[in-house]
């Protein structure tokens, strides 16, 4: 299991309960380096949407800080999250080669395209404007692919219109990979099986997740190409000596009474709940209690198949310390007594 961390790039972290920690490059620069030290594989910074309708307007500038944490580091792996509803594939592509080279081939993009927006036009019956969404994000991967590799590239889409993007001396041209992605629509699935190098999922159970990656797997193979490089997910860390000061915690950011669910319809009320607190359903996979307990959970979503775990910590240093000192090494343990 590899492990990344979330690194906000804006004080509204979680969506409930006050910012709890100031944000400027200098502290990125310092988590990145502690998280580099105590066992941390990569960063993954979300895109700015997450945060439209909280502090908005309050956040770093987005490249500016994935240059910042490749500076800062030597061996962590930076995966900057873009949106082809509102990020523009050139300048992506232009940003990526460029931090691809400040940090020595440490960076990958992410193209997230389920986290609001299709959401939204599925439930609200948006035939039309899905079928749009879609053809966005596959001319989307067309245009980053093309100006990583073509010379002079031109492209004339219904989206995006390229005229004769050629910045790279051919010698330099590449593809930045692994090429991450995450969609859960079937549509979405089926464009990253065919033309992406890894796929990244929001929180979901551990049968959820083990049935997500077969999935993609079996397209992956109907697609013929070779397996995927990574099944990532997100995740949200709450761990404490007990179980108790865990779900004190829990009921601290969700705002409600953990114990109050009892019936079938109030636990499906505390999941609604609870996917809302954080971003990205990280509450789902339920890494909350003792390290123990959660190094257990980690190793049933390994066995389901995930091999990179998407981790949200707040507030951030304290709480990446003591995963990074009480779960990564017990994790490798229980692993090796398993054996």
């Amino acid at each position: 299991m590899k492990y990344a961390y979330w690194q906000p790039v804006t004080n509204s972290w979680l969506r409930h309960v006050e910012d709890e920690a100031s944000l400027s490059l200098l502290c990125v620069k310092k988590t990145a380096r502690m998280a580099e030290r105590s066992g941390f594989d990569a960063v993954f910074l979300p895109d700015t949407y997450l945060y439209q309708g909280k502090n908005a307007d309050q956040q770093l500038d987005f490249w500016e800080t994935a240059s910042a944490v490749a500076e800062a580091t030597n061996k962590l792996h930076i995966m900057a999250a873009v949106r082809p509803s509102i990020d523009q594939p050139v300048e992506a592509a232009k940003q990526a080669v460029m931090i691809d080279q400040i940090s020595n081939s440490r960076f990958s993009l992410a193209v997230v395209s389920f986290l609001r927006e299709e959401e939204q036009k599925r439930e609200a019956g948006d035939v039309a404007g899905t079928e749009e969404f879609y053809l966005q994000t596959e001319e989307f991967f067309e245009v980053l692919r093309g100006v990583w590799t073509a010379g002079s590239y031109t492209y004339d889409g219904l989206y995006y219109q390229v005229q004769h993007i050629d910045y790279l001396p051919a010698a330099n041209k590449k593809e930045i990979s692994p090429l991450y992605a995450g969609g859960e629509s079937d549509y979405l699935r089926q464009t990253i099986a065919e033309t992406c190098d890894a796929y990244v999922m929001k929180g979901g159970t551990v049968q959820e997740t083990a049935s997500m990656v077969a999935d993609m797997q079996i397209r992956r193979e109907a697609a013929g190409k070779q397996p995927f490089t990574e099944f990532g997910m997100t995740a949200y860390v709450i761990c404490r000596e007990t179980e108790e000061e865990a779900y004190q915690e829990w009921e601290r950011i969700t705002g409600v009474d953990y114990e109050a669910y009892v019936t079938a319809e109030e636990l499906a009320q505390k999941s609604i709940i609870s996917d809302d607190a954080v971003a990205a359903r990280g509450l789902r996979p339920n890494l909350v209690g003792t390290p123990m307990q959660i190094a257990q959970r980690i190793l049933a979503y390994e066995h389901a198949g995930v091999s990179l775990l998407l981790l949200q910590f707040s507030p951030q240093l304290r709480e990446m310390e003591r995963f990074a000192n009480d779960v990564i090494p017990l994790v490798e343990e229980m692993r090796e007594n398993s054996i």
